[in-house]
């Protein structure tokens, strides 16, 4: 017989593809207008799987409209991971949005994100 079972010791290897916590809170009709707005100026959340404050912001938001918005993975462990765009995009933390091309770095309230979709929103 051969060899036994391959490798030697060794911590196991991190896990990976890992997915974020999922959404539990339902959308506001407030909410469900904002993910609108925002798919229209071709937005999305730029986040990791273990970031408190991303899983915090999709909460705000709720599962359907988070459905509306798309969410990308930075890091390199997390699921369908597009770690190269957030690189390529510098994101500077997480969450961060882009809408209408622009990055807002940070936990935005239902407010903010109105205020930015309407054209009031501060620029970071």
């Amino acid at each position: 017989r051969e060899g036994g079972g391959g490798g030697g010791g060794g911590p196991p290897p991190a896990p990976t593809d890992v997915a974020p916590p999922a959404i539990t809170e339902k959308s506001s009709e407030r909410a469900m207008q904002l993910a609108r707005e925002l798919r229209k100026r071709d937005a999305r959340m730029y986040g990791a799987f273990w970031c408190g404050h991303c899983y915090d912001q999709k909460q705000t938001l709720g599962k359907e409209a988070m459905a509306q918005i798309p969410y990308v993975e930075c890091d390199k462990d997390g699921r369908n991971s597009q770690r190269a765009l957030c690189k390529e995009k510098k994101v500077p933390g997480y969450p961060t949005w882009e809408i209408d091309g622009e990055l807002y770095p940070g936990e935005q309230s239902l407010e903010e994100l109105e205020n930015i979709v309407s054209g009031k929103g501060d620029k970071s």
